[in-house]
C-alpha cells in the first residue's frame, strides 16, 4: 500500500509546474544568473533622461534669478568667494572711526560699507577684498549689488567702486544733495543748481552724461534710479508761504519732460527707492506715497495717526516695510511689510521699539536696546537674541541670520541661538577680525 502511494505520489510531483520559487530555495550561483540585465540601449536612455531634467531644473533656476546670475556677479563670487583669500571670520572691527547706519550693504553674504575714512568690501568669511580712503566730511554711500555710488554731502566730490575695485572718481556741477546708483553701473546725482533751485544730473556706466534737468521750484532731497538704469523718481521740498509743500518727479531719461509729476500737500518726503520696475515708494513725515511711472495715480499709505519710526526697502521681493509706534515713547511698533500695490502682507504687533529695521520674504525684524525680535508671517514672534553692544543697524540675509553694525564691529548672528550664547559678541574687545 505504501509503495502504491509512494509512486501516485512521485507521479503527481512530476506533472506539477512550479511557478514560484524563493530566493532562500535558489541556490546562489543559479539567482546570480538570474539578475536582470540592462541593455546599453536602455542604461543611456536613463542616463539622458537624468541629465536631461537636472538640465530642466538649472534652466529654471537660471531663470529665477536671471537677474543675479550677471557676468559681474559670477566673477565675484569665483573670485572672492571659491578662490579669494578666507577671512578670519566675524565680528571684524570697523576700518575708521565711525559707519552711519545708511552707510552699509550686505549682498549675497559680502559686505561692503563706508566710514569717515574708507571705503571697505569683506567676502562672506570676512575676509578683506577692497580698502580705499574717501575723501569726503560726510559721506553718504549708495549700493545696487556689487556696484556702490560714495559721495560728500554738500561736497562736489563723488567715487564710483565696485566690489573689488576702483571705478571712477568724479567732480559735480554743484554741491550733491543726493545720487543713486544702478545695478548695472548707471547713476544719477543731484546737486545745488546755477539759476535753478536744483539739477539732476545721469550718467551711463561709462561715467558719460545721457541726461540733464533743472529744477525751478523744489530743492532735490533724495533720488532712486530705476532697475535699469533708464529713469529715475526724485522728491524735493520748498515753503509755500510758511506751508511744506513736497514734490515727485518721474523722470524718464531719454525725454526732456517728466512723465509724470506729484505735489504733495503737508508732507515731506524723507526718502524714495523704485522696489519694482514700475513701482516707486515715497517714506514720507505722515504717509507713504506709491507713484507708477505708467500711471499719474498716487496710492497712499495711512500712517493712521501712528508715529513713523522706521523703514527699509526689499526690491528683491518687491516690498516695502515700516515700524509704526503707537506710544509717545516711540514702542509698541506695529511691523508692517507692504508689497507695491501698497498692500499689507505682514502685520506684527510688538511691544519693542525699532532702532533699525529690515525684512527678508516675508521675516521681520526689529532692533532695541541691542536685541534683535524676529517675527514671522503668521504674526508670531520666532526670535530674540543680542546684537551686541552697541548695536546700529540690523539687516537680514536670510530668515535665520543677519548683519550688525555696531559702532566699532560688523558681526554676523545666527538668530537661533539663546542670548547667552552671544554674549562673547556683547564685548567690542572680542573682536578678532
Amino acid at each position: 500500500m505504501f509503495n502504491k502511494l509512494k509512486g501516485r505520489f512521485a507521479e503527481a510531483k512530476e506533472k506539477q509546474e512550479r511557478t514560484v520559487i524563493s530566493y532562500e530555495d535558489m541556490p546562489l550561483d543559479d539567482y546570480e544568473q538570474e539578475r536582470t540585465e540592462i541593455s546599453p540601449a536602455a542604461f543611456k536612455k536613463i542616463i539622458f533622461g537624468v541629465l536631461g531634467v537636472l538640465l530642466l531644473a538649472l534652466i529654471v533656476f537660471a531663470f529665477a534669478n536671471r537677474e543675479r546670475l550677471t557676468w559681474d556677479n559670477l566673477h565675484v563670487w569665483w573670485n572672492y568667494e571659491v578662490m579669494g583669500t578666507t577671512g578670519k571670520g566675524y565680528p571684524v572691527n570697523i576700518v575708521g572711526t565711525e559707519v552711519e547706519a545708511g552707510n552699509i550693504a550686505v549682498y549675497q553674504g559680502r559686505v561692503a560699507y563706508s566710514s569717515d575714512t574708507s571705503f571697505v568690501s569683506l567676502n562672506s568669511s570676512a575676509g578683506e577684498v577692497s580698502n580705499k580712503q574717501l575723501r569726503f566730511t560726510n559721506p553718504v554711500m549708495k549700493s545696487a549689488d556689487n556696484h556702490f555710488l560714495i559721495y560728500g554731502l554738500g561736497e562736489k566730490s563723488y567715487q564710483l567702486e565696485d566690489f573689488d575695485r576702483s571705478v571712477y572718481d568724479g567732480t559735480a556741477e554743484g554741491g550733491i544733495l543726493a545720487g543713486d546708483i544702478a545695478p548695472n553701473g548707471r547713476y544719477c546725482i543731484a546737486v545745488e543748481g546755477k539759476g535753478f533751485f536744483s539739477e539732476l544730473y545721469a550718467f551711463d556706466a561709462h561715467n558719460n552724461r545721457i541726461y540733464k534737468y533743472s529744477f525751478s521750484e523744489y530743492y532735490i532731497s533724495s533720488v532712486s534710479i530705476n532697475m535699469s538704469g533708464t529713469g529715475c523718481v526724485a522728491c524735493g521740498v520748498s515753503n509755500n508761504n510758511g506751508e511744506i509743500k513736497a514734490c515727485a518727479y518721474v523722470l524718464d531719461f531719454t525725454r526732456e519732460a517728466p512723465l509724470a509729476k506729484y505735489e504733495i500737500e503737508g508732507d515731506y518726503v524723507i526718502d524714495c527707492k523704485f522696489i519694482s520696475g514700475s513701482r516707486a515708494v515715497l517714506v514720507g513725515g505722515t504717509n507713504a506715497y506709491l507713484v507708477r511711472v505708467d500711471d499719474e495715480r498716487v496710492d497712499v499709505v495711512d500712517y493712521e495717526e501712528k508715529t513713523l519710526k522706521n523703514y527699509c526697502f526689499s526690491p528683491a521681493t518687491g516690498t516695502f516695510s515700516l515700524a509704526l509706534s503707537k506710544s509717545g515713547d516711540g514702542r509698541r511698533c506695529d511691523l508692517i511689510i507692504y508689497n507695491d500695490n501698497g498692500e499689507k502682507q505682514v502685520i506684527a504687533e510688538s511691544s519693542y521699539g525699532s532702532e533699525s529695521l529690515s525684512s527678508y520674504k516675508g521675516v521681520i525684524a526689529t532692533l532695541d536696546n541691542n536685541t534683535i525680535y524676529v517675527f514671522d508671517s503668521a504674526h508670531n514672534q520666532r526670535y530674540s537674541c543680542s546684537a551686541g553692544a552697541g548695536a546700529k543697524r540690523i539687516i537680514l540675509s536670510s530668515d535665520r541670520e543677519a548683519f550688525v553694525l555696531s559702532v566699532t564691529q560688523i558681526r554676523r548672528i545666527d538668530l537661533t541661538q539663546d542670548r547667552t550664547d552671544l554674549s562673547a559678541q556683547a564685548s567690542p574687545d572680542s573682536a578678532k577680525g
